[in-house]
C-alpha cells in the first residue's frame, strides 16, 4: 500500500496538471469567448454544481470514508460501493427531472437550452465515475496517470474547436470533458472490483446510505452558499460580465488552494482508517504535521497571490480583464482560511464523525456571506462578491477552532507558527520591492515568485524550522 508522501505526490501531481492545463486552456477561452461568453458557461455550470449537489446527496465524501473503513473486508467494499453507486444513479435521475423543469422555467435557461443541457452532462459522468471508491481505495496513481491522458486531449480538442466568440456550446462541451470525461474509464475499470463480490441486486440495501449520506449533504449544501451563490448571484444582480471579471479571479485562487487541499484528499481515507481502528497517537501525529504543512504553504501563497494580481490578470485572462485585477488581490486570504478549515474540518472531525460541528460553523459562514452578498454585490459587483467570500471563510475556521477545540489535538492558529507569520512578512516586503522596479508582467510572475520563495526558504533554515528541515532531508539538500 503507497504512504503518504507517495499518495500525495501522485495527487500533487494530478492538482498541478489540474493547474496548468487552465493556465494554457482558460487564457485563449478567455480572449476568444470574451467576459460575457465566460460569463454565460459559468453561470449555467453553477447552477448545474447545485443540481450535481442535491443529486449527490453528500455521496462522495461520504463514500470515501465508507470503502476506506472496509480496506480490509473486500467482499463488504465491494458490496457498500454497489450500494452507494445504485443509491447515486437513481438520484441523478430526480436531478435530470429537475434540468427539465429549469429549461421550461427559467428565461434565462431558456434562451439557450442546447447549452444547459450539454453542461448538465457533467451529472451523468459524475454518478459513473464512482471516483470515491478509487480514492477510499487510495488508488491515486490510476487517478493521476487518467487524469493526464484525458486532460491532454480536452485542451488539444479545445484549441482545434473553439474558434470564436460564438463557439460556446464547443467550450461547454469542453468544459465537460475536461473536468468529468475521465470518469468513463472509471465506470469501465470498476468491474474489475465488483465482479462475483457484490451479490444478487436484490440483496443490496441502498436504503442504509441515506441518513449518514444525509448529513454530509447538509454540509455541502450549506458550503455550496458560498462555494457557488456568489457566482449564480452575480448573474442575477449583475450580470454575465461581472460573472466573468469573478471567475478570472476566483480560477487562479482556486488553482493555487487545490495544491494545498490535495493532502486532504489523501488524508481523508487515512485518517478514516486510523481512527476506526482506534490508533489516536497516529491520527493525532499526522494531524499535527497537516497543519504545519498548510500553514508553511498557505501563507506565503496567500499573500504573493494579492501581490501579484494586476500580472496576473493581465497574463492569464488579457487585459480587458482589468478590473479582476482588485477581485483576486481581496479574495486570496481565502487560500489561508480554506487551508485550515480543510485541515481541521475534513482531515480531523469528518473521519471522527463529527460533522454536526463542521455543520454548525460552515452555516455561521454560510449566512453570513448570503447577507453580504445581498448588501455588497449590488454596489461592489464581482469585488463585494470577494469580500463576502473571505469574510464567510474566516468565520468558518474560527468558529471550528472554537466550538470543536477538544477534538483537534493540536492548535490549528498559535504561535509555534511564528516561523511562517514573520517569514510571510519578511517575504511580502521583499516582493512590493520588486514590483517598484516596473518590470513587465511576463518578468514579474517569473522573478518576483523566485526571490520570494528564496527568501522565504532562508528565513525557515536560519530559524531552523523542523518541517523545512524535513523537506530538504527528502530532497536530499541537507
Amino acid at each position: 500500500m503507497p504512504n503518504i508522501k507517495t499518495n500525495y505526490a501522485y495527487n500533487l501531481i494530478n492538482t498541478v496538471s489540474g493547474l496548468l492545463f487552465p493556465l494554457l486552456t482558460f487564457p485563449y477561452a478567455a480572449r476568444v469567448l470574451l467576459a460575457d461568453g465566460v460569463g454565460q458557461v459559468q453561470f449555467f455550470s453553477s447552477i448545474i454544481s447545485y443540481i450535481a449537489l442535491f443529486s449527490g446527496l453528500g455521496i462522495p465524501l461520504y463514500a470515501i470514508r465508507e470503502i476506506a473503513k472496509h480496506k480490509d473486508n473486500a467482499d463488504m467494499q465491494a458490496r457498500t460501493a454497489a450500494e452507494i453507486l445504485l443509491l447515486h444513479l437513481c438520484l441523478t435521475l430526480i436531478g435530470y427531472a429537475i434540468v427539465a423543469v429549469l429549461c421550461l422555467s427559467v428565461n434565462q435557461i431558456k434562451e439557450d437550452i442546447p447549452l444547459f443541457l450539454v453542461l448538465s452532462l457533467q451529472l451523468v459522468f459524475t454518478v459513473i465515475g464512482c471516483e470515491w471508491f478509487y480514492q477510499g481505495i487510495e488508488e491515486f496513481r490510476y487517478i493521476t496517470i487518467r487524469n493526464l491522458i484525458v486532460k491532454t486531449v480536452a485542451a488539444a480538442c479545445l484549441f482545434l474547436i473553439v474558434k470564436d466568440k460564438d463557439d460556446l456550446m464547443q467550450y461547454a462541451a469542453y468544459t465537460v470533458i475536461g473536468t468529468v470525461g475521465n470518469n468513463v474509464f472509471n465506470f469501465i475499470r470498476l468491474r474489475k472490483y465488483l465482479r462475483h463480490r457484490t451479490g444478487s441486486l436484490s440483496g443490496l440495501n441502498i436504503i442504509r446510505h441515506i441518513r449518514p449520506a444525509l448529513r454530509i449533504f447538509a454540509l455541502n449544501l450549506i458550503s455550496s452558499i458560498y462555494v457557488n451563490l456568489d457566482t449564480v448571484m452575480l448573474g442575477f444582480l449583475s450580470g454575465a460580465t461581472a460573472v466573468g471579471y469573478y471567475t478570472g479571479a476566483t480560477k487562479l485562487t482556486r488553482m493555487l488552494l487545490s495544491i494545498i487541499t490535495a493532502l486532504g484528499t489523501v488524508m481523508i481515507p487515512k485518517m478514516s482508517h486510523l481512527h476506526a481502528s482506534g490508533n489516536r497517537e497516529e491520527f493525532n501525529r499526522l494531524a499535527g504535521k497537516s497543519l504545519s504543512f498548510v500553514n508553511f504553504l498557505s501563507l506565503p501563497m496567500a499573500a504573493g497571490l494579492a501581490i501579484l494580481a494586476p500580472s496576473l490578470i493581465h497574463i492569464f485572462c488579457g487585459p480587458s480583464y482589468g478590473p479582476a485585477a482588485t477581485t483576486l488581490s481581496l479574495i486570496s486570504p481565502i487560500i489561508f482560511f480554506i487551508s485550515l478549515s480543510n485541515v481541521t474540518g475534513i482531515q480531523i472531525l469528518y473521519p471522527q464523525g463529527k460533522e454536526r460541528l463542521i455543520i454548525i460553523s460552515t452555516l455561521s459562514g454560510a449566512v453570513l456571506n448570503l447577507i453580504l452578498n445581498f448588501l455588497l454585490i449590488p454596489r461592489f459587483r464581482q469585488d463585494g462578491a470577494a469580500i463576502a467570500t473571505v469574510a464567510a471563510e474566516m468565520t468558518v475556521t474560527l468558529m471550528q477552532i472554537i466550538i470543536a477545540r477538544k477534538y483537534i489535538p493540536v492548535s490549528a492558529i498559535s504561535w509555534k507558527y511564528a516561523n511562517y507569520y514573520i517569514g510571510t512578512l519578511i517575504m511580502s516586503a521583499a516582493c512590493i520591492g520588486l514590483t517598484a522596479l516596473d518590470m513587465n508582467n511576463v518578468l514579474n510572475i517569473i522573478i518576483i515568485p523566485v526571490c520570494g520563495a528564496l527568501v522565504y526558504g532562508v528565513w525557515l533554515i536560519l530559524r531552523k524550522d523542523r518541517l523545512m528541515t524535513e523537506i530538504l532531508k527528502d530532497l536530499k539538500i541537507s
